[in-house]
């Protein structure tokens, strides 16, 4: 197997990657118990301790952690539109020994032997690395053959 295509690192492309690559991440949810914490702590500091500046300084971290839950999306779209790749042509290349990828004069390969599962979406594929990384590829750039092939490496 010999796939080689290329595809635009757009808005659109880095939506779907972050919609699609969420149900695999741990941030589905806000961050509960910190949040409690964080609240409980500035209680105790505030009515306690009588330290205004430490109480108001953990309820303005609890508010900061709902703020970034909240804006997680568009917080991560934004910083992936200013990196160096946006809006640059991408090369992807598929064959027997993974999956390589060059964009703006710098070439990534990433071995099947690194990958240790694949999961299929609505919209395209996930790769989850050995480390936990996880990178996506959009069935727009894709052929039913190869990601039939893909899905079969870590089956």
């Amino acid at each position: 197997m010999n796939y080689s295509t290329t595809y635009i690192l757009d808005k659109d492309y880095f939506l779907e990657s972050y919609e699609q690559s969420l149900p695999l991440s741990n941030r589905k949810q806000p961050k509960y118990a910190l949040i409690l914490l964080l609240v409980a702590l500035a209680l105790f500091s505030i009515l306690k301790l009588q330290n205004n500046y430490v109480g108001y300084f953990l309820f303005a971290l609890a508010l900061l952690e709902m703020v970034a839950y909240r804006y997680q999306k568009a917080w991560w779209v934004a910083r992936q539109r200013i990196s160096r790749a946006a809006g640059h042509e991408v090369e992807l290349k598929i064959d027997e020994q993974g999956i390589s990828t060059a964009a703006n004069g710098k070439t990534r390969a990433l071995a099947w032997t690194n990958i240790s599962k694949t999961v299929s979406t609505d919209k395209g594929v996930v790769l989850v690395t050995n480390k936990g990384y996880r990178h996506y590829l959009s069935n727009a750039i894709l052929n039913d053959q190869v990601r039939e092939f893909i899905l079969a490496q870590k089956k």
